[in-house]
């Protein structure tokens, strides 16, 4: 976030008006009047001016069941927008949405293949090239040329404070994928670039639009190609004094007396969906099946064998069921959070949450199990919520208190997205 959080842009009444009007996704002079407590002649003055900027627009009139009709006004294309983008091993998503949260678009570039294939370190040339392409189109649109307030972009590594943040500018200073796309930013936006952990970002995203926004802490378990947990404490992630807080790949596993010698990513290949398909698979060689199911495909078909008295499918489901429990246990021991969200597409199989309840159950009585219900998109709309919330900060100062409305605005549309 900038140092100078407080924006020089416009006045403190103007930065007042709007921020309701941001706020409220559409809003009239009398409704304003209400809102601020600012004087009539306060209000119109500010109304004026940020239609003039071509901050805000007239969208048709608000008749009233008494009283005289009044102007609808909306925020325009002068607010600008904000900008979240996933950068994952092998796909990059792109999630762009106005500060009003009511307009957004959402673009996906992956690579094909499923869990079965092999992980790529980043994503390759022609996935950033076509994402590139995307993002530069993006920034040179006539509604939102220049108009780029606040970028966030998940990647799947540690992020310490030291590098939290990085400029455009400085593209030539990083390598890959990320390189790429600040080199694209470059000439479009000139402020920080946020860079964040993507399971805190899944996590964010189910705090503040998902299963968890109810209440103020939960540990998100994101049970992918990687294994890791994003941590919010009283509605504030959990970073740690290395940015490492969450990894459980880091756990020494295993440590019972006589398991043998504990390895640093053991516990990752453990709770990791490609053991579940490994181990599934390999109890079904004589099988041909797709080269590469999805995990959510495997999940299935295990269901479907256990449903049928398959004991190998029932030893492998109940063997990954009871690990993920014990994972959540653990995570329930050390931080005490209100709620465990299982991502990924396990956590989007009902009877397995169920199943990781019920293990979980006798091993601590306060936890409580959800599966996620952003699903795969929660790290890209976790960016796009980090990003929205520093754009009104940057925009509006000490009267950006209206971005929670934007974000619940952006939670309620639907969830699409292009290939």
């Amino acid at each position: 976030m900038h140092d100078d959080a407080r924006s020089t842009e416009l006045p403190p009444t103007q930065r007042h008006v709007l921020s309701h009007t941001l706020g409220h996704g559409s809003t009239t002079r009398p409704r304003l009047l209400a809102a601020t407590g600012l004087s009539k002649p306060s209000v119109n003055d500010a109304v004026s001016f940020l239609e003039r900027a071509g901050y805000v627009r007239r969208n048709g009139r608000h008749v009233p069941a008494t009283g005289k009709p009044a102007v609808v006004f909306e925020a325009a294309e002068e607010v600008g927008w904000a900008l979240g983008i996933d950068l994952g091993s092998s796909h990059i998503e792109l999630m762009a949405v106005d500060l009003a949260g009511t307009d957004s678009t959402h673009v996906s570039v992956a690579e094909p293949g499923g869990p079965g294939a092999a992980r790529p370190r980043e994503p390759s040339p022609p996935v950033v090239d076509r994402a590139v392409e995307q993002l530069v189109a993006w920034c040179a649109r006539p509604d939102r040329l220049r108009r780029l307030r606040a970028v966030t972009i998940a990647v799947p590594q540690i992020v310490d404070a030291g590098r939290r943040q990085v400029s455009a500018a400085d593209a030539d200073r990083e390598r890959g994928a990320l390189a790429a796309l600040l080199r694209a930013l470059a000439g479009h936006y000139e402020g920080p670039v946020r860079l964040e952990n993507n399971v805190n970002c899944s996590a964010v995203a189910e705090m503040r639009i998902g299963v968890g926004a109810e209440v103020p802490s939960l540990a998100y378990l994101q049970l992918g190609v990687g294994v890791g947990a994003g941590i919010i404490n009283e509605g504030r992630l959990v970073r740690g004094a290395h940015g490492a807080a969450g990894e459980l790949s880091r756990l020494p596993f295993p440590w019972a007396d006589g398991a043998g010698q504990a390895s640093r990513y053991a516990m990752e290949d453990r709770l990791a969906a490609s053991r579940l398909v490994d181990s599934y698979r390999a109890g079904r060689s004589g099988s041909p099946g797709d080269a590469n199911p999805s995990v959510g495909h495997v999940v299935r078909s295990i269901l479907a064998d256990v449903a049928a008295g398959s004991a190998e499918a029932r030893a492998v489901y109940d063997g990954y069921v009871r690990d993920v429990a014990r994972a959540c246990v653990a995570l329930a021991a050390v931080v005490d959070p209100d709620l465990v969200v299982i991502g990924g597409e396990i956590g989007d199989v009902p009877e397995v949450v169920e199943a990781v309840q019920a293990a979980a159950r006798p091993l601590h009585e306060f936890l409580v199990v959800s599966g996620s219900v952003i699903g795969e998109l929660a790290t890209v709309f976790g960016a796009v919520v980090l990003s929205l919330e520093e754009a009104h900060v940057k925009l509006l100062g000490e009267h950006a208190v209206h971005a929670t409305a934007a974000i619940d605005r952006l939670g309620d549309r639907p969830r699409s997205s292009a290939k």
